[in-house]
């Protein structure tokens, strides 16, 4: 079987993710790794036994490419990429300004070339297995991404964080049309860059989706809860588990000594078909093929970015 050759580009922390989830896959090849920076760009390439450039050009020889630089190069990287012929796969957000996401994905269509968001949580099972389990149209769900300061982020964290659970609250949504966004941010003193976001999104049908994203934390969590009018679904994307609640009955103080509730507890089994970036580079190939549709993908792009950018603006 023939393998795809891909170009990284970005050699930075999650471009060295990337890096390794490639060259470890039998499916693909790391041919060439790109970045600004030549020490960088050599020393993952060194790494990962792969060749070094500091030019785009040179991407551009590859069946297919990641764009994992700064949010700031998105933009004209992808267009670049997407001009030449290539599949690209850009990591959140496509870019800096909605006009810009638009633009990406209106040169994919007309170039008829496949692109992807880097929205590696639709690939982790827990949140996989519980969507795939949801009996009911969902009522609310409750999303909490919270992580310890971030020295290094670029963008705020609506589009670093807030955005990946944007992206799951709108697959979650029975009619996931252009929600009503209210939102509250919070920048520490001296920063424009906003450091935590907390907003709610009412859909059409009267879904809502509550979510809080946070750099200004003491621990690391991802966690996302599904409220149904039969049970509840809470989900752990980092311990990768899901638990099901089904409430059966409770007992005032009148009946007893003090209040008790009954509850049916349901753990299901969540199988591990991978790591999710491993997942995601999968299904990249599979876009990148011709395997997977093209256009259903870019379909999913622009709604979450919208609505991040609405959030941001608050």
């Amino acid at each position: 079987m023939s393998t795809t050759r891909i170009a990284l580009i970005g050699a930075g922390i999650m471009g060295a993710n990337h890096a390794r989830t490639v060259a470890e896959s039998s499916a693909s090849e790391l041919a060439i790794a790109v970045d600004a920076d030549p020490e960088r760009a050599q020393s993952l390439a060194d790494r990962w036994n792969c060749r070094a450039s500091t030019a785009l050009e040179d991407a551009l020889c590859c069946d297919a490419v990641i764009v994992a630089t700064t949010t700031a190069t998105h933009g004209d990287l992808a267009l670049a990429v997407i001009d030449a012929g290539k599949p690209v796969m850009i990591e959140k957000p496509v870019a800096p300004e909605i006009a810009t996401v638009r633009a990406i994905i209106d040169a994919s269509e007309q170039r008829d070339v496949p692109v992807m968001c880097g929205f590696v949580e639709r690939f982790n099972p827990a949140l996989s297995t519980a969507l795939a389990l949801l009996e009911e149209d969902p009522i609310h769900a409750l999303t909490v991404r919270h992580s310890p300061a971030n020295i290094r982020a670029s963008s705020s964290v609506v589009h670093d964080l807030l955005i990946h659970d944007i992206d799951a609250v709108i697959r979650i949504a029975a009619d996931p049309s252009k929600p009503r966004v209210t939102a509250a941010l919070w920048s520490p003193p001296g920063s424009e860059q906003s450091e935590i976001a907390d907003c709610s999104l009412v859909f059409p049908d009267g879904f809502v989706g509550t979510l809080s994203a946070s750099r200004w934390s003491q621990r690391k969590i991802r966690d996302i809860t599904i409220v149904t009018e039969a049970a509840l679904y809470e989900i752990d994307l980092l311990r990768v588990n899901l638990t099901v609640y089904r409430h059966v009955r409770q007992l005032g103080f009148g009946e007893t000594a003090t209040y008790r509730a009954e509850t049916i507890v349901d753990v299901p089994f969540v199988r591990h078909a991978g790591e999710p970036l491993a997942l995601q580079l999968q299904h990249f190939l599979g876009l990148a093929n011709g395997t997977i549709d093209a256009a259903s993908e870019r379909a999913t792009i622009l709604a979450p970015h919208e609505v991040a950018f609405e959030v941001d603006k608050r």
